[in-house]
């Protein structure tokens, strides 16, 4: 059977088949993301040495949960998108549309209201959520420890805003009451310009020392904050080719679902109507 009608069915075999297979594809693809942040939870529980649930719910990570809860809406809205291509089934389909649209008016109404009220979004991620729950608790979590001192490296930044932000964590900050704190007016290795090592795979954690002191020597670390570095890279007119590129590759795989899903609906609409009046 081709992709155009016959005299036996209005259905097109190939918008069932084609919205069928790339929902199955994202049908596992949100499966996996669903088992990576499950894997990576209870991986990062045993490392931890933890064994009570409370302990567990504790030490949960923001990437963890971001993760587990994209795979979970991926998983379940293209499972509606396969059963109701594959199955034929109109409410399934609906349900599938209807979250798609949602969600793509969603993700362009985000993206809207950072450009215009970019300035408030700015001041709310670095004062908010990235100064108040990545710099002070840098020490807690190895995950986000290693998330912060690659991105400061890759991007050669330092803290939120700028290098200060470091003051903010109870083991860098200058007025530190920790009496064996070797870490005082210091940052962490990753803002440094040179990382010197003792030996190989062993990082001075001390090449930042005393820099957050009025008379410490800011050429050997990056003081630009991360924020503005990233912001930077995106807004770079060598990369907003690639940023167009990658909201397009997000947004347009959408958009044809969508249109594959109402397009299917409605030939299984007429295909009913056109048993009822057969049978009439």
């Amino acid at each position: 059977m081709g992709c155009l009608n016959t005299d036996d069915t209005f259905i097109s075999p190939c918008v069932k088949y084609t919205l069928f297979f790339w929902n199955f594809l994202c049908w596992m693809i949100g499966g996996v993301f669903i088992g990576a942040g499950i894997w990576a939870f209870i991986e990062k529980n045993k490392y931890h040495g933890i064994t009570s649930l409370d302990d567990a719910l504790e030490n949960v990570s923001f990437a963890f949960v971001a993760l587990i809860l994209i795979g979970i809406t991926i998983f379940i809205v293209s499972l509606c998108g396969c059963i109701g291509a594959l199955r034929e089934n109109v409410l399934l389909l609906k349900i599938y549309y209807y979250i798609m649209i949602i969600i793509f008016l969603f993700l362009i109404g985000l993206a809207v209201a950072t450009f215009v009220l970019k300035d408030k979004v700015n001041d709310f991620l670095k004062h908010q959520v990235l100064k108040d729950s990545l710099i002070t608790k840098y020490q807690d979590d190895r995950d986000d420890q290693a998330v912060i001192d690659w991105v400061q490296e890759k991007l050669e930044c330092c803290g939120v805003e700028s290098y200060k932000d470091w003051n903010k964590n109870q083991y860098y900050n200058c007025s530190s009451s920790l009496l064996t704190n070797s870490l005082r007016c210091s940052v962490p290795h990753s803002c440094c310009r040179v990382q010197d090592t003792y030996k190989s795979g062993m990082t001075n954690i001390l090449c930042g020392r005393n820099v957050l002191n009025s008379a410490g020597d800011l050429s050997l670390i990056y003081t630009q904050g991360c924020v503005d570095a990233i912001l930077s890279l995106v807004f770079s007119p060598n990369n907003l080719p690639i940023v167009g590129g990658v909201c397009i590759g997000i947004l347009l795989p959408m958009l044809v679902g969508i249109f594959l899903a109402r397009m299917l609906e409605g030939q299984i609409l007429d295909q009913k109507e056109r048993w009822i009046r057969y049978q009439g």
